[in-house]
Order: structure tokens, then C-alpha cells, then sequence
């Protein structure tokens, strides 16, 4: 006698949490408690001897109050696709505190009866798959959120990537992960050099526990200012002509850009303060970081209006800062627009320290 469930597909999964545990140079482990289940399948029912009775229908199996854990680690994908991640599962288990079928059509009513004896033979396969088929259809959502599903909201909004990739494996530590990439978005898509050769291996470090940190270093600004500076000259005015590309620098209380224009035939050099502005106008888990700036120095030429030029620059720079930006990914949608810069001139970056809320923001 042969009873055999197959055509097995998950109808319904209720997950209230998701918990995650990071010990640094582990692979992180997820934990999904109290999660009920729900699969609809076809039996089929075959007797081998007389008088070879056959049958079939179908039925739901209904898992409720599921502890399910899987140990997952990253990698980088170097062949088919460099500078992607890809997140793999390594070890998958499930517990659960009550597991129901209800079988439907043919005479089931007469195999409902023995169903307790079907569930002993079938528990163990029953846990491996549903541990299995659900650990790796989250993941499979994790790098859908890193990867593709980022860069066709991006795409089919008519927005411009370049150099998006990520640097180095998600990085684990204690009570947090990490995620290192570099990546630029612009507004504007006529750029000509697709490989530059300048600045291209700036990196964010972002880290996730009970707060947020997104770490940017100044190469990734200033290589926006290169880019714009060469194919599309955007820093020049109309009574002004901008020397070289700006440049950026940190300090301990903020940021401070510096330029060489050259107004009525004579060079002056020039510093604006650089306050961090947020946009969220690609997606609610991608954005741009620019600046806004303001009147720092100038120097005093003779025969110049060196305010008059000053206020021309930086009006001219908060025109273009609205159109160009370093790209900020986060995969947990927050709000970043309320969360502090913090700046480290030692390292050369500017970190965003906002916490993390109790539940997202709707996409």
C-alpha cells in the first residue's frame, strides 16, 4: 500500500519576526519563531495487492506555532557576475508544536482516519522540506532586495547607475552586519567614459544592530565632482569658469569644499561649508547624498567683486546639487533623512547614525 503527497506548494506563510544572531567571523544565523504555514498538495492513494484500489484528491497541511532556523553565509559572485553578492544557506532545521492535514475529494474521509499514521512516516520529510523551501525563499528575497529588484526600480524609473558593486563579503561582528559596496547614481545619463580611472573604490560600511551606521568616505564625493567636473564642466557659471574639479575635506565639525575659478581673467581660490542634504527620490531603500552649501572664504583680488562671486558659486553649486549624488543603499527602510552626520576627519568619512525603528517604513 502506497499513500504519496506530491505537487506540494506553499499557499500561505504568516512570519510575525524575524531575529538574527551575529557573532563576529560566524556565518549569521536567522530565527523564525511562532510562524504558521500553510501547503496545499495532491494525494494519491495506490494498493499494491487485491483489490488494487485506487484514489486520489487533494488536502492542505497546516504547521502552527513553526521555530524555524537557518546558518547562512555571503559571498562574492566573481564569475558569472563580479562585484555581486550572493547569500547561501548552509544548514536549515524546523520544530513545530502542532502539524494538521485535512484531506479533501476521492474518499478521504476514509484516510483521514489513519492520518496519524501517514504524519509519523512523513514528519521528518515534512520538516526538512518546509525548513528547506522556506529558508531559501527568504534568502532569495534578501538578494532580490541587495540586487536585482534595486536595479530595475532604479531602471525603470530612467534613472543612470554607474559603478555599483559590492567591495567585500557581508561582514559580521558582534550584535551587528555590515555590508561594504561603492556605488554612484546621477540624474543625468550622457555621460560618455564608463570605466574611469579615478576614485572608483570609494566604499560605504553600513552596520545594522539596534542603530544604524552608513559610513561614506570623501573619495565618493569627490569622485561626483570629477565625473561632473570633466564630461559635463557643471561647476563653471556663466560669469565664472571652474579650474579644477571641487574638492572635498572633512573636519572635525563638518565639511569644507574647496575651489579654483577663474572670473574676469584671474584665478581665485575659494571654500564653501558643505552640510549634508538627504534625497529619497529613487526609492524608499535608495537615495542620494549631496550638499548644501554655503559662503565660507574667498580671497580678496583687486579689481574683483569677491562677494558678488562668492554668492554666483554657491548658488550655482546648490543648482547642480540637485541634480547630481553619491548613492546610499539600505535594505531596512528607514527614514534616513533624520539621522546625524557624525564626522571623522582621521578616516575620511562621514557617518550617518540614526536608530533603527520598530517597524518599517511602507515601501
Amino acid at each position: 500500500m502506497d499513500f504519496t503527497l506530491s505537487e506540494i506548494k506553499i499557499a500561505n506563510v504568516n512570519v510575525p519576526k524575524l531575529q538574527m544572531d551575529l557573532q563576529q567571523n560566524k556565518p549569521v544565523t536567522l530565527f523564525l519563531p511562532e510562524a504558521s504555514i500553510q501547503l496545499s498538495f495532491v494525494w494519491k492513494f495506490q494498493q499494491n495487492s487485491y483489490p488494487y484500489t485506487n484514489d486520489r484528491g487533494t488536502g492542505d497541511l497546516i504547521v502552527q506555532n513553526a521555530v524555524l532556523s537557518a546558518t547562512a553565509d555571503s559571498q562574492q559572485e566573481k564569475e558569472t557576475c563580479p562585484g555581486h553578492m550572493i547569500i547561501s544557506v548552509l544548514k536549515t532545521t524546523m520544530d513545530y508544536e502542532k502539524l494538521r492535514i485535512q484531506l479533501k475529494g476521492g474518499q478521504s474521509w476514509i484516510f483521514q482516519s489513519l492520518i496519524d499514521v501517514i504524519l509519523d512516516s512523513l514528519q521528518n520529510q515534512i520538516s526538512d522540506f518546509l525548513a528547506s523551501v522556506l529558508m531559501n525563499g527568504f534568502i532569495g528575497l534578501i538578494n532580490g532586495a541587495f540586487e536585482d529588484g534595486r536595479r530595475q526600480r532604479l531602471l525603470s524609473n530612467g534613472q543612470f547607475i554607474k559603478d555599483e558593486r559590492y567591495v567585500d563579503k557581508v561582514q559580521v561582528g558582534n550584535g551587528y552586519i555590515s555590508l561594504m559596496f561603492s556605488g554612484y547614481t546621477y540624474l543625468k545619463n550622457n555621460l560618455t567614459d564608463e570605466y574611469l580611472t579615478q576614485g572608483t573604490n570609494s566604499i560605504t560600511m553600513n552596520k545594522f544592530n539596534a542603530e544604524m551606521q552608513m559610513a561614506v568616505k570623501d573619495e565618493a564625493f569627490n569622485n561626483v565632482y570629477y565625473i561632473f567636473h570633466k564630461y559635463q564642466n557643471s561647476y563653471s557659471g556663466n560669469n565664472f569658469k571652474a579650474i579644477q574639479q571641487p574638492k572635498l575635506r572633512f573636519t572635525n565639525t563638518g565639511a569644507l569644499v574647496a575651489m579654483l575659478v577663474e572670473a574676469n581673467e584671474t584665478q581665485v581660490e575659494i571654500e564653501l561649508i558643505a552640510k549634508p542634504k538627504l534625497f529619497d527620490d529613487l526609492s524608499k531603500v535608495i537615495g542620494r547624498i549631496s550638499f548644501e552649501y554655503q559662503a565660507y572664504s574667498i580671497d580678496t583680488v583687486d579689481g574683483l567683486d569677491s562677494e558678488a562671486l562668492l554668492t554666483q558659486v554657491v548658488q550655482h553649486m546648490n543648482e547642480v546639487a540637485e541634480q547630481t549624488g553619491f548613492q546610499y543603499n539600505y535594505a531596512l527602510m528607514v527614514d534616513i533623512r533624520d539621522f546625524q552626520p557624525i564626522f571623522d576627519p582621521n578616516e575620511r568619512v562621514m557617518r550617518l547614525v540614526g536608530d533603527l525603528p520598530q517597524e518599517c517604513l511602507p515601501y
